[in-house]
């Protein structure tokens, strides 16, 4: 089947960039999310609009009754193609970063800025509106064609969890939630805490979400203008208000938290300078603050799919107890209980210091001459004519993990420019383009069988 690039550029194409501002105007996330909580109501907002949208289109629809997921229809099929995408974004974070409202979506210089316009609602509605495009001109796929909409992609995962549960598997499919030109390799990802007991004269609170780079945090206690002269002779920004020093720090994906700053790090830095006793304080400003791979605690796990990386999203810290989370990024042949779990359960009994694991994410590594990643590439190089960009491996996790033979294909074309979990969050309008040209080139080779 031939695409009509200018069909689908100038009739589909505006109406997926218009459904894209809708979306995200819908603020769908999650604070500190525990396991077994009801779907809050603006993400289940989100997952009936696309729902709904898929209903236009004469899809098959379901949505569960606890709204963890849903899930729509083309095609008859045996075997089910899936497109796993996920309506839940990070929270906003401090609402004073952003230079226009996260939930109000903007254009400006050739950009749509917003809350999830990457991650991952631009790319889901261009899928959507390629398949829109197919259906209208009567292609008719090998496969069944399921989109798969996600809830707490963000944060539990209990929606893919429950589909996986209750549902069909896929045989084939993909994830439009990493980079092009496809993904071969998804690192494994550890979520813990470190907590303990120490009875101190100051409290830090501050961050959100494990995988994003803490960017503002709040310090109250003494020391105020001793800790503010620290930070600022090395360029950290901190404010005061109401007898409380608040730093700010820059946010970024928990998988590159070399692209950030993180505020509490440089906190507990300042604190350990100015001969501040705690063993928190001692640990991080040793051996982690601005050392993302943590070398003296784990070593060198380096492999071809990358370094082990560090990341702190979440503090809290009172006159008796504290709480610290980690989210580290451990390449795909390290044993992440072994190489990282018992190595800083081990290392910080010194400082009495306790570890719970809160989630071990599992890896994805497909062989980069297997047949998975060889059919991506070739529908890659078909579609863009670039034969000079390779498999990539990530940090980031996807639904890719959820199922056998399911790979991240883009939608990111620009690792270093990733604003993904950042403030003022952007997608280039051209790139949004490109991305329905190669979703709606793609789904049909893909889920066409050559006989």
């Amino acid at each position: 089947m031939k695409v009509d690039k200018t069909v689908l550029l100038k009739n589909y194409f505006p109406l997926a960039l218009q459904k894209t501002k809708e979306l995200v105007k819908i603020p769908s996330y999650r604070i500190n999310a525990k396991k077994g909580e009801i779907t809050p109501k603006a993400i289940q907002d989100a997952l009936v609009f696309c729902i709904n949208l898929c209903k236009e289109f004469k899809m098959e629809t379901f949505i569960s009754p606890d709204f963890k997921y849903g899930y729509a229809d083309f095609g008859t099929g045996d075997k089910l193609f899936g497109i796993i995408c996920h309506l839940d974004v990070v929270p906003p974070g401090n609402i004073d970063e952003w230079k226009t409202p996260p939930f109000e979506p903007i254009e400006s210089d050739g950009k749509l800025y917003g809350r999830g316009s990457f991650d991952d609602k631009g790319p889901t509605l261009m899928n959507l509106y390629a398949l829109k495009y197919l259906i209208d001109h009567n292609f008719k796929p090998d496969y069944k064609i399921r989109f798969i909409f996600g809830t707490s992609e963000e944060t539990t995962w209990e929606c893919i969890n429950a589909y996986v549960a209750n549902e069909k598997l896929c045989d084939l499919g993909y994830v439009p939630d990493g980079h092009f030109p496809v993904v071969y390799a998804e690192k494994w990802i550890v979520d813990l805490d470190l907590k303990g007991e120490f009875k101190c004269d100051f409290k830090i609170m501050g961050g959100e979400a494990y995988n994003a780079v803490n960017d503002l945090v709040a310090y109250e206690g003494p020391n105020i203008e001793a800790i503010a002269g620290f930070l600022t002779k090395n360029d950290v920004e901190t404010y005061q208000k109401n007898n409380i020093l608040y730093i700010k720090g820059i946010s970024a994906h928990g998988s590159l938290p070399f692209k950030g700053k993180n505020a509490t790090n440089w906190l507990l830095y300042a604190l350990k300078n100015i001969c501040i006793n705690h063993p928190l304080v001692d640990f991080i400003s040793k051996y982690f603050h601005n050392d993302y791979q943590m070398i003296a605690v784990f070593g060198d796990l380096s492999d071809d799919t990358g370094n082990l990386t560090a990341n702190n999203g979440i503090i809290e810290l009172n006159n008796d107890n504290f709480r610290y989370t980690f989210n580290f990024r451990v390449p795909c042949q390290s044993d992440p209980k072994k190489d990282v779990i018992d190595k800083i359960t081990q290392f910080i009994k010194k400082y009495n210091i306790n570890i719970e694991v809160k989630a071990i994410e599992d890896k994805v590594y497909f062989k980069k001459d297997g047949h998975v990643v060889k059919n991506i590439m070739s529908v890659y190089q078909e579609v863009t004519g670039d034969f000079k960009s390779q498999p990539i491996a990530i940090g980031g996790g996807t639904f890719a993990k959820s199922m056998p033979n399911i790979i991240a294909f883009g939608a990111e074309f620009d690792l270093n420019e990733s604003t993904m979990h950042a403030y003022n969050e952007y997608v280039k309008i051209d790139d949004l383009k490109k991305m329905i040209e190669i979703y709606t080139k793609s789904i049909i080779k893909l889920t066409t069988i050559k006989k």
